[in-house]
């Protein structure tokens, strides 16, 4: 009994000791020296990561394509069609949510945590434009979001509350504005930026572009504020604020040519087949107009089986898009293949977009005392959307119609003069809606953004989709993820409560359509 009593005691104080020793050495013992801190951290690997992350967010096939291209009928799916018939996926929905909020927009909340204790202006400044650009797509899909405690975990807000659209556009053009100021040719330099290469000039075009584009889109809520802030960059300090000046400035990331970082549009084709261009944009630009919107021969492929452009029907059953022409996979026209391919660039932000902006806030009065018209920023957004593609245009023109010595200039006069592309073209002395209608057509393969300008403004004209499943509407909205239900539902209802049912029909703060 002794001995083992004396076994028994050495374990004891052996235990003893090494608790001691634990707990002395806990914190230590407990930290990964590999982690990166505030201090170690490599901003411009976050950087990079951050700015592929959002955009391939944006074009891949679930969101961009199939919410936002099917929804402002741009595209529409010749196989398995739910989503074109507005029966999104719940699993997308999550995964959405969870990217924008868990990856590349926590690697900018880093960014700018790491810009702020280092005091590096630049770093902090493009970090703001990200910020901005992320929260806005995400207060745009769903309304009230969580805003002012987002990316606080380590603050301990593990449940943020949801600020109010209203709240979150104030603070989005007031935190771009800031960007402007920060952002400093002259100053530090940055590195990781594979969107600009490390050009800070058009970091600050491109905050100076999307605040515009953030201020017309709340134009109708406060219209006095945004008449001030316009003119202001446009006429009074247009040299302090610098926007985008021609298609070399649009914020396109340029994709390299191989997975993981080729264009996930061209990922998904590897494999998939489901998307047709939609009969609705073809419509629009060639069956059912006298002449040609050239660009058609870019946005669409002709159909194998007919050999013209063809589109489909959005948001028919799987069975009826099956059947469509006898053969709706061989008798509509697929996506151009300048949108297919691995190093297509992925667009953000364009110039042509830029200038449909400032023609409609000229025309409507939010800019005062400019230089340009209405119609001159109208005429240099078609010509900026048709340059986009000139090579293209150019090529395709010759292969399929013959056009053998036509440049792109001889194709932007031809649709002013004999197409679509004339000032008020109607003749029904309303030129918004012409403004409207070339937006549109400008944002093909920027799926979401033109759905959120479909839901401003109500052009095009679009018929829903002929089978939908949502009390025949095209939706407004996403629905909130259903991982919110389970993590943060307090917040979560207060803000349904405040907002509106939580549906794919109940508009957000800005909507005026």
């Amino acid at each position: 009994m002794r001995k083992i009593y004396i076994r028994f005691g050495i374990i004891a104080v052996a235990l003893l000791s090494l608790t001691v020793s634990c707990t002395k050495d806990f914190e230590e013992i407990n930290t990964n020296k590999n982690a990166p801190t505030t201090e170690l951290a490599a901003p411009e690997m976050l950087l990079t990561n951050a700015i592929e992350s959002m955009t391939d967010r944006v074009h891949d096939i679930w969101l961009g394509g199939e919410i936002g291209s099917c929804w402002v009928q741009h595209l529409a799916k010749v196989q398995y069609t739910d989503e074109d018939r507005y029966v999104p996926r719940v699993s997308v929905i999550n995964a959405v949510w969870s990217s924008f909020y868990a990856a590349s927009g926590n690697d900018v909340a880093t960014i700018i945590e790491i810009a702020k204790a280092r005091g590096h202006n630049n770093y902090l400044g493009v970090g703001y434009v990200l910020h901005a650009y992320i929260m806005s797509v995400v207060t745009d899909l769903w309304g009230d979001v969580p805003y002012s405690e987002a990316f606080q975990a380590k603050n301990g807000i593990i449940s943020p509350k949801y600020d109010t659209q209203q709240a979150i556009y104030e603070g989005l053009i007031a935190k771009l504005d800031s960007a402007n100021t920060l952002l400093d040719p002259d100053g530090q330099e940055i590195q990781g930026d594979i969107l600009y290469g490390n050009d800070i000039l058009k970091w600050k075009k491109f905050a100076n572009s999307l605040r515009l584009r953030l201020l017309l889109r709340m134009s109708k809520k406060n219209e006095t504020f945004v008449t001030q802030e316009m003119t202001k960059m446009v006429v009074q300090q247009n040299s302090l604020y610098p926007i985008f000046e021609s298609n070399d400035d649009n914020a396109a990331l340029k994709y390299l040519g191989s997975y993981p970082n080729n264009n996930p549009i061209n990922e998904n084709r590897k494999t998939r087949d489901d998307h047709r261009v939609s009969k609705t944009i073809i419509d629009f630009m060639w069956t059912n107009n006298p002449y040609v919107d050239w660009r058609v021969m870019v946005y669409a492929n002709l159909s194998e089986g007919g050999g013209d452009y063809v589109g489909l029907p959005n948001g028919l059953t799987s069975a009826k898009a099956a059947a469509y022409l006898g053969n709706g996979l061989k008798m509509t026209s697929k996506l151009g293949d300048y949108f297919t391919k691995a190093d297509a660039p992925g667009m953000l932000m364009s110039y042509a977009e830029l200038n449909f902006i400032l023609s409609e806030a000229v025309q409507k009065g939010y800019i005062v005392g400019g230089s340009k018209t209405a119609q001159d920023y109208y005429q240099d957004g078609v010509a900026a959307s048709y340059y986009q593609f000139g090579d293209e245009i150019v090529s395709l023109g010759e292969e399929i119609f013959g056009n053998t010595g036509v440049t792109i200039d001889d194709y932007i006069a031809d649709y002013f003069t004999n197409g679509d592309g004339a000032w008020d073209y109607d003749g029904d002395g309303d030129p918004l809606p012409e403004i409207y209608y070339q937006k549109w057509l400008a944002m093909f393969d920027q799926g979401l953004q033109a759905w959120f300008e479909w839901r401003r403004t109500g052009y095009p004209v679009l018929t829903p989709a002929e089978d939908g499943l949502n009390d025949g509407k095209i939706p407004v909205r996403l629905f909130y993820p259903s991982d919110e239900g389970a993590r943060n539902n307090a917040n979560l209802q207060e803000a349904i409560n405040r907002q509106g049912p939580d549906n794919l029909n109940t508009p957000v703060w800005w909507a005026t359509n």
